[in-house]
């Protein structure tokens, strides 16, 4: 069944920082290749840092050098909100890094394709959101700003006319151009959905009402079944 098409297409090459818009792009097993490429690793923790402890994060931009090609994590700028740019090839970028970011921390890679396993998700490759489930929850809390970058999906699907509510907390299986999806588990929130980023203000409220109307959550997270092609306009189908 046609549920709508694709709104926009998202890749982010730093984990946690603001994400790149695509016409189109491949996706395989493992995703949009080079998707969350880089990550911020927390050298007090030991840990990969994101926006929920690092919340400077988000108010950053970060743009590959070039296109994935070949399995390829490519060199990124990344753009903080003083207007400093730096990009991850410069001998010092973890001692500047960790001097905006008030924090001793290093940039860090994904590994090669021989080691597939090593990935920056939270859980699953593909994040998937609808124009419809923005919308309900607008209608629930009018005054915060439910713009879709608090939330960060891979894919914006926007919803035919007469498609209303939290619709993808129901599919089990997505078609999207020549992609097919399987929906693991809804899409859990924290913090980070209420922290500033560009031209968004910070918005507590936003958590609390995804708490009291969707126990907490908003999207989907999915599994690649098949791979393929999507493209902005692509027809969305519920399988």
């Amino acid at each position: 069944m046609q549920i709508g098409t694709v709104k926009q297409i998202w890749r982010y090459a730093v984990k946690s920082m603001a994400g790149e818009q695509l016409e189109s792009c491949a996706v395989g097993t493992l995703g949009i290749p080079a998707d969350r490429g880089w990550a911020i690793r927390d050298e007090t923790t030991g840990e990969i840092t994101t926006g929920s402890r690092l919340p400077l994060l988000m108010q950053c931009e970060a743009r590959y050098c070039e296109s994935p090609r070949n399995g390829s994590i490519p060199h990124v700028v990344m753009h903080f909100p003083n207007g400093v740019e730096l990009a991850s090839d410069v001998s010092d970028v973890n001692a500047r890094l960790s001097e905006l970011l008030d924090r001793s921390v290093s940039l860090r890679s994904l590994q090669p394709a021989s080691a597939p396993h090593i990935t920056h998700f939270d859980a699953y490759p593909i994040h998937v959101l609808t124009t419809a489930s923005l919308e309900a929850m607008k209608q629930l809390n009018t005054a915060a700003m439910w713009d879709v970058r608090r939330f960060r999906p891979n894919f914006l699907i926007q919803t035919n006319d007469g498609v209303k509510g939290l619709v993808e907390f129901d599919w089990s299986a997505l078609r999207l151009g020549g992609v097919e999806l399987k929906c693991e588990m809804r899409t859990e929130r924290c913090a980070m959905a209420t922290n500033a980023q560009k031209e968004i203000p910070k918005d507590p409220s936003i958590l609390r009402s995804l708490v009291e109307a969707a126990d907490q959550n908003l999207g989907v997270y999915a599994s690649v079944v098949a791979e393929g092609e999507v493209r902005v306009g692509d027809v969305v189908e519920v399988l």
